[in-house]
């Protein structure tokens, strides 16, 4: 609902509707959902603006200060960092996602709703994994009294005149009722600091590292000592006590039961989605380059001796197989760009 009513999505035509919604047309959305322990549905989304260009080419217009103007008033209006400068008595009791009577004042919900669901107050949670004395959430932020262009950086840096509050869009958390973060990614450091943040949440593991160690110890202790065994026998049932360890222990809530029961997964598109294997396609260019590169290393040098102009680069082999009717089987997608018609040889591999 919050898609089709308050962002304009027509979901009947897979498209945004004339009208738009609150942040204008959209072009497309993905995001990705999980629950918190008590069972609340906690959402990352990804949104592409109809209209939208490239981040360099908005750094290129930025420049000019009437498309400036134009572009800050716009994301001031969509994405707030402060609340309503206004005197409202507070109870404590105050239930945000209860309405009782709607004010007549629009800043009125605004300050309400935001005090209890957008301002940060930081909390025992805020200072683990090493972050004693300080918010690893990074709050307070910054405070900026107008939206800027900063030209050496290519930053997109917007207003913040409250440190302690989310960004966040007024109707949205007025009718949704809920806190939520909202974020402009043109910016270069936003947008991989966001990349790396949702690719984390779609590849999580739902157990700890130490849980899962813990759980693989318990499969083997409960290892039976019958020697009669096989090692390959032996090797399988202790690959099913390992399995059956991390399903007793995993934990789904009856909402996340329901929506798997409805046949919804844990991701929510716009449009369908194919995986990129770009991790194969890297395996490919290391084994045709023959480089040696480290895994953990963020910048890789080739001796000269490592690639010598009479040694041969071997050519990656193309496997052809059939299935028992004689079908081709289908390949992968890296070894599809690989071997791709001429026509289509301009083309990148994502957009591929």
């Amino acid at each position: 609902m919050c898609f089709q009513y308050l962002l304009g999505w027509d979901y009947s035509k897979r498209q945004s509707t004339a009208e738009g919604g609150l942040l204008g047309p959209l072009r497309a959305f993905f995001g990705t959902t999980e629950y918190t322990e008590r069972g609340c549905l906690h959402g990352h989304f990804l949104l592409w603006l109809k209209g939208g260009i490239n981040p360099s080419e908005v750094h290129m217009k930025l420049c000019d200060e009437r498309y400036q103007k134009k572009f800050f008033a716009f994301f001031d209006d969509i994405i707030h960092h402060h609340l309503p400068d206004i005197d409202v008595a507070l109870n404590p009791k105050f239930e945000p996602w209860i309405i009782n009577e709607w004010d007549s004042v629009f800043a009125t919900e605004v300050k309400k709703c935001g005090e209890v669901l957008q301002r940060h107050h930081c909390r025992p949670v805020c200072h683990k994994y090493g972050n004693e004395g300080r918010c690893r959430f990074l709050f307070p932020h910054e405070l900026v009294e107008a939206s800027y262009f900063d030209r050496a950086t290519n930053s997109i840096v917007l207003m913040c005149r409250d440190g302690t509050i989310n960004y966040f869009n007024p109707y949205i958390l007025v009718f949704c009722r809920h806190n939520h973060d909202l974020k402009c990614i043109l910016s270069g450091k936003s947008a991989k600091a966001a990349m790396f943040y949702i690719s984390d949440y779609i590849t999580k593991m739902g157990l700890k590292t130490y849980e899962m160690l813990t759980l693989l110890s318990r499969a083997v202790a409960r290892m039976p000592s019958d020697k009669c065994n096989s090692a390959v026998d032996s090797a399988k049932l202790l690959l099913h006590k390992c399995l059956s360890q991390f399903n007793r222990q995993q934990q789904i809530h009856a909402q996340q039961a329901v929506r798997y029961v409805q046949g919804y997964d844990d991701s929510i598109s716009s449009h369908n989605t194919v995986p990129m294997l770009s991790s194969l396609l890297v395996s490919q260019v290391k084994d045709t380059l023959q480089t040696d590169m480290a895994s953990h290393s963020r910048t890789e040098s080739v001796k000269e001796s490592d690639l010598e102009d009479d040694d041969d680069v071997e050519q990656s082999c193309l496997r052809i197989m059939t299935d028992n009717d004689g079908n081709l089987v289908e390949s992968n997608q890296v070894t599809h760009y690989l071997y791709r018609g001429d026509t289509l040889s301009h083309m990148t591999f994502f957009d591929f």
